[in-house]
């Protein structure tokens, strides 16, 4: 409950830092500002999603754990897609999973896998079903620019349902990861920087 609260204020504040009114963000949610309020004030405990939304509505990255203080258990789709993205890529970069994003010992974010070369970092961020594409797009956005990441890719599993996804929400996608499947591949298998982020599918 500690973490909660915490996790709250941090939401609050955040909230204040950008301006935001609570009815701008109560609109956003798509609950009422009453609610806002209460959440605000602790009286009333928004649900996983709601905490979620919220936090993307103010620009943070809300991540709930059950696990100890080691890496947390990723599910076997998350490895597969991770493993395909990994053959297509290839070794010349030097790899690893669950990197931190932070120093920070309250910053407990981690990009999925990153991969290194010189001094040139990349995020890999893996999503095996796209739900929500302006949170997730956000987070990673996010924890690129919290680890000073020179590019973040993030790579879809590729099915219907994702491409469909991608395609509904271009106008999220487009600005934020504008280079191609295939230019941003070429450039990785090469063992070059790819010239901006970008989207994969596998």
């Amino acid at each position: 409950m500690r973490q909660l609260d915490e996790a709250i204020r941090n939401l609050v504040d955040a909230r204040s830092q950008g301006g935001l009114s609570q009815e701008a963000v109560a609109a956003r949610i798509g609950v009422t500002r009453q609610l806002i309020s209460l959440w605000e004030r602790g009286h009333v405990h928004p649900n996983p999603i709601q905490l979620a939304r919220w936090a993307a509505v103010v620009g943070l990255d809300v991540t709930i754990r059950a696990s100890p203080a080691g890496s947390p258990l990723r599910d076997a789709g998350q490895l597969k897609t991770l493993g395909r993205a990994r053959r297509l890529i290839g070794e010349q970069w030097s790899w690893r999973t669950e990197v931190p994003v932070s120093t920070e010992p309250l910053d407990r974010r981690a990009v999925d896998a990153g991969i290194r070369r010189g001094a040139v970092r990349i995020g890999l961020e893996v999503i095996t079903r796209l739900s929500d594409a302006q949170a997730q797009v956000r987070a990673a956005t996010l924890k690129q620019e919290a680890a000073g990441l020179d590019r973040m890719i993030l790579i879809l599993a590729d099915t219907q349902h994702n491409r469909a996804a991608v395609r509904a929400a271009a106008n999220t996608f487009l600005p934020a990861f504008p280079v191609s499947a295939r230019g941003s591949l070429l450039d990785l298998r090469a063992g070059r920087l790819p010239r901006a982020d970008a989207v994969v599918f596998v």
